[in-house]
């Protein structure tokens, strides 16, 4: 698999160059498939009159002149973040999925630990300090720069009665796994995370039975509800060690783009860059999981969803980043494939969304497997009739008695 992807301006593209991804989703366009060598001046002039610009695979075709990349240190965070992700990986992976996955998993056990000894230190009226969480991130964020891959897939892994206590350190490593791929130096992914992880800590001072209602709010709980965010921020201010970035991220985490939001109902460019990731995050988790109150979706579905939501409750680049970060099918999505082979994605392509990692575990005859076989649609695999094995559809969790927490623990 190619170690990175080169960010090319559709003015200087070349012959012989292999495109693998676009500014744009390739539904959006004429060209028939995800991933094309350009073969000629027609080529290139219907990617100059479709994008801006297009990212290419060095390994697989012309290679372009580049130079390498930095994290962005010292470097404030500005509205060009979402337009212009880094051309290549700024954290190369350096472990496989295997190998990481057993240090993941401890880095989860291990933080979710620790946020149990936070909150209820804060529960005791006990203070805390930015310190303290953050030894407790510190582990999740150096297997996230590792391998993003792993502790993706652990957050597909959860049940209905550990969402409240998981749900902030699963936000959380989704928000740095999408600071790493939009090139976040090592502090802004820091407080990213802590303010990831405490967003939601202005909850402790409402009532359990108002947060565990299976049923629908009334006006009066709703409003009860929305005033977490302040008591959050007025928490966090008062942690020593606290910074202007983890204090955005927790009062800005349920604003959204269009200024429908809460509680300031502010729009756009007034909603800062850690404040608006933590709202598109702290969506997609709880969109994900099993709640009191509502059903885990599929990953695919709120992919799809999300995408929907462009421009209205989250900012269009970013959720068109935010996509290229997790993939099109991501971990823990359930896929049937052209084989009829049922499996899971495990991991992502960093080239091609559409050719992830998965792993098998029925076969044509959706008969269990005594091994499970991984397939990587990288490789351009073959059935047996000579035909390019693709995923012909996601799967609804838990289709064929297939539970993702049942694989990988």
């Amino acid at each position: 698999m190619p170690q990175y992807e080169t960010k090319v301006s559709v003015e200087d593209l070349k012959v012989g160059m292999y495109v693998c991804r676009l500014d744009r989703p390739w539904i959006e366009t004429h060209f028939l498939f995800q991933g094309f060598h350009i073969s000629n001046d027609a080529d290139m002039q219907e990617l100059q009159r479709t994008c801006e610009y297009v990212f290419v695979d060095p390994e697989r075709g012309t290679e372009p002149d580049r130079r390498p990349l930095q994290p962005r240190r010292n470097k404030p965070i500005g509205e060009e973040i979402f337009r212009s992700a880094p051309e290549q990986d700024v954290y190369p992976v350096v472990t496989s999925m295997d190998e990481e996955l057993q240090a993941a998993r401890d880095s989860r056990a291990g933080t979710l630990a620790e946020v149990g000894n936070i909150l209820d230190d804060l529960k005791a009226g006990r203070k805390i300090q930015v310190e303290s969480v953050r030894r407790a991130d510190a582990g999740m964020i150096a297997s996230i720069l590792r391998n993003p891959d792993a502790f993706l897939w652990l957050t597909r892994l959860k049940d209905k009665d550990s969402y409240a206590y998981a749900h902030c350190v699963d936000a959380s490593s989704l928000a740095v796994a999408f600071g790493r791929h939009l090139g976040f130096a090592q502090p802004e992914l820091e407080d990213l995370a802590i303010g990831t992880l405490l967003f939601d800590i202005g909850k402790l001072q409402l009532p359990d039975d108002i947060l565990k209602k299976p049923g629908r709010l009334t006006e009066k709980e709703f409003a009860l509800i929305r005033r977490h965010v302040d008591f959050g921020v007025q928490i966090v201010q008062e942690m020593k060690g606290s910074s202007k970035d983890i204090v955005a991220t927790v009062g800005y985490h349920h604003e959204r783009h269009d200024g429908k939001g809460y509680p300031r109902g502010v729009a756009g460019k007034r909603i800062p860059v850690f404040g608006r990731i933590a709202a598109l995050v702290d969506c997609y988790d709880a969109i994900t999981s099993e709640r009191p109150y509502s059903h885990a979706m599929s990953a695919y579905d709120a992919v799809q969803l999300i995408y929907e939501w462009r421009g209205k409750d989250f900012q269009s680049d970013m959720v068109e980043q935010f996509i290229q970060c997790i993939g099109v099918f991501p971990a823990g999505t359930l896929v049937e494939l052209s084989t009829g082979e049922v499996g899971i994605v495990i991991a992502q392509n960093r080239v091609r969304r559409l050719k992830p990692r998965i792993m098998l575990v029925l076969d044509s005859n959706k008969l269990a497997l005594e091994f499970n076989p991984i397939l990587d649609l990288i490789d351009n695999p073959m059935d047996s009739a000579g035909r390019p094995v693709d995923i012909r559809q996601p799967l609804v969790p838990g289709s064929y008695g297939i539970h993702a927490s049942d694989f990988y623990l």
